[in-house]
């Protein structure tokens, strides 16, 4: 797979925000992404589910399902993230890369914390509805594996490739939730996760050949 593979995704993802609706960015299909053949695909069923709240977990209080679709989104695509990130110490090459990934990857322990004491308020299970799907911003399983094969250069690639997407897409997304949300708390994160998305976004490295 090339860094070209990793972001070719589906460009025009639905983002389904409404104070009845449940943020989400359209899982599944391929879109004209590009992907390998032998990779898996969400099923219809599974796209349908990330347009609504799963059964049993309704809104409570402040929460409306744009403010808890929007913290499993960022939850899902986070721990994904904080995983590829956790890979740069053993396999970059690149003294910038790693300059940049090590505040990042702090940064998302915070955020993560954040996220899950907001879903605890909101009285919904700690559970990902978004397991296997494929979307934007997303470091699905397969990539994960197929950048965690790479070192050096290679993997320096496909990393930036890969944290490229994820900071553009959180930061549309976060933007979404600030218009859709009901909660003050979670517009609160929601804004910060747009300004931090856009800042470690401006300042993301381009790859080397190697270390100085």
């Amino acid at each position: 797979m090339t860094a070209a593979a990793v972001t070719r995704r589906v460009a025009s993802a639905a983002v389904l925000l409404a104070a009845t609706t449940l943020l989400t960015t359209g899982c599944g299909g391929d879109g004209g992404s590009g992907k390998p053949t032998g990779e898996g695909r969400s099923t219809s069923a599974a796209r349908n589910a990330a347009t609504r709240p799963p059964d049993g977990q309704a809104t409570s209080g402040t929460f409306n399902s744009s403010d808890i679709g929007w913290i499993q989104l960022m939850i899902a695509m986070d721990d994904q993230a904080a995983l590829l990130l956790g890979l740069v110490p053993d396999h970059s090459s690149d003294a910038g890369v790693e300059k940049w990934a090590k505040p990042v990857a702090a940064d998302y322990r915070g955020e993560l914390v954040q996220l899950r004491e907001l879903l605890s308020r909101a009285g919904v299970p700690d559970t990902n509805p978004h397991q296997g799907h494929d979307m934007p911003g997303m470091v699905t399983e397969d990539e994960l594996r197929t950048i965690e094969g790479t070192k050096d250069a290679a993997f320096d690639a496909l990393f930036l490739a890969a944290m490229r997407e994820h900071l553009d897409q959180a930061a549309k997304i976060a933007h979404s939730e600030r218009s859709a949300g009901t909660d003050p708390s979670t517009k609160k994160l929601a804004a910060s996760v747009e300004k931090t998305s856009l800042t470690w976004r401006a300042r993301l490295p381009e790859a080397t050949s190697g270390r100085p």
